[in-house]
C-alpha cells in the first residue's frame, strides 16, 4: 500500500472524516498502549462506515495486480473500544477505522436495532429507560456492541452476549449492525443490579486494563486465583505493566507500559504455568501487530 497515495484519495472522497497518517493508537485503547496506524480513521454513523467499507473493499489502491474481485489485500482493522486487544509497540499497518456509530432503534416485539459501534453501557442504559431487560449483567464491560457480538462475550450471570442477539448485519466481514431480542419488565430492580454491579466490580477491576488477560480452564480455579495465590504473583511489575494488586486475571498500565512489557508479564505468567503445573492459560485478549 502506497500510504501517500490512499491517503491523498481518502481526503478527497471523504473531506468529512478525521482522516490522519501514522497516528497514535494508544488514546483509543483502554490500557492506553500501541504504537501507530499507517491510516487512521474515525466514523460517526453506520452510513459512514459502511461507505467507507464499501469504498476500500473496492478501492484499486488497495489491491495488488493479482487481487480477485471483491479481496482486498491491504489489511483493514476494526476499533470499537479498544478493551480486550493489545496493540504492538510498531504499531498497525494497512487502514484501522475507529467506529464510533452509536444509533439505537426500539422495534416492535421487545427488539432493539443498535449499531455495532454503539457503547454496550449506552445500550444498557437505554434498553433498560424503555424496559426491556435482560443486558444488565454486562455492565461494566467497557465494550462496543460489534466487540461483544465478535468476542461474544460472558456476563455477570454466566450468560454470553449471543443469547440476547438474533440477527447481524454485515458487510464482507465487517458488523454494521445487530438486533437485540429482551425481556419487557419493569426496570427499577434492573437499574439497582446495574449500579450493584458496577460498585463490587469497579473495586477490583481497573479500566486502566485489557480486561481480563486469561480465560479460566474448566474444572481449575479461576485464573486470577491461580495467579495470585498459587504462583504469587499479583503485584508483580514489569517496566511499567503490572498484574493488578487487586485482581490476579487483569494487568494494568501504571503510567509508562509498553505491549513489550505487557508482553513480558503474559510469558511470566505463561511460564510459571508451565512450570508448576504443566499447562498454560488460553489468552483471551487478543495480540495485534507484530510481538
Amino acid at each position: 500500500m502506497d500510504i501517500e497515495k490512499v491517503y491523498s484519495d481518502l481526503k478527497t472522497k471523504f473531506p468529512n472524516l478525521e482522516i490522519y497518517k501514522n497516528h497514535p493508537l494508544a488514546p483509543y485503547t483502554t490500557v492506553k498502549i500501541g504504537g501507530p496506524a499507517d491510516i487512521f480513521i474515525q466514523t460517526q454513523s453506520s452510513e459512514e462506515f459502511l461507505k467507507l467499507l464499501k469504498y476500500l473493499n473496492n478501492s484499486p489502491l488497495l489491491r495488488g495486480d493479482m487481487a480477485k474481485p471483491r479481496e482486498v489485500l491491504t489489511p483493514i482493522t476494526i476499533l470499537g473500544n479498544g478493551s480486550n486487544i493489545l496493540i504492538s509497540d510498531s504499531g498497525l499497518r494497512g487502514i484501522i477505522i475507529k467506529n464510533d456509530s452509536e444509533e439505537i432503534e426500539i422495534l416492535p416485539d421487545n427488539k432493539i436495532k443498535v449499531s455495532s459501534g454503539t457503547q454496550l453501557s449506552s445500550l444498557i442504559t437505554y434498553s433498560l429507560d424503555h424496559n426491556l431487560l435482560g443486558l444488565e449483567e454486562f455492565a461494566y464491560i467497557p465494550s462496543t456492541v460489534g466487540g461483544a457480538i465478535a468476542g461474544n462475550i460472558h456476563g455477570n450471570k454466566k450468560n454470553n452476549f449471543s443469547k440476547f442477539v438474533f440477527s447481524v448485519e454485515k458487510y464482507e466481514d465487517f458488523i454494521i449492525s445487530a438486533f437485540i431480542k429482551l425481556t419487557p419488565g419493569d426496570s427499577t430492580q434492573a437499574k439497582i443490579e446495574v449500579q450493584e454491579i458496577i460498585q463490587k466490580k469497579s473495586q477490583i477491576q481497573s479500566m486502566l486494563s485489557l480486561g481480563s488477560v486469561f480465560k479460566n480452564s474448566p474444572g481449575k480455579d479461576p485464573a486470577g486465583m491461580i495467579i495470585d495465590q498459587q504462583l504469587n504473583l499479583k503485584g508483580y511489575s514489569i517496566g511499567g505493566a503490572q498484574i493488578s494488586p487487586t485482581h490476579g486475571n487483569f494487568i494494568i498500565n501504571t503510567g509508562s507500559a509498553t505491549a513489550k512489557d505487557y508482553l513480558a508479564l503474559i510469558n511470566l505468567i505463561q511460564s510459571q504455568m508451565q512450570t508448576k503445573f504443566g499447562f498454560q492459560f488460553e489468552l483471551e485478549i487478543k495480540l495485534l501487530g507484530e510481538f
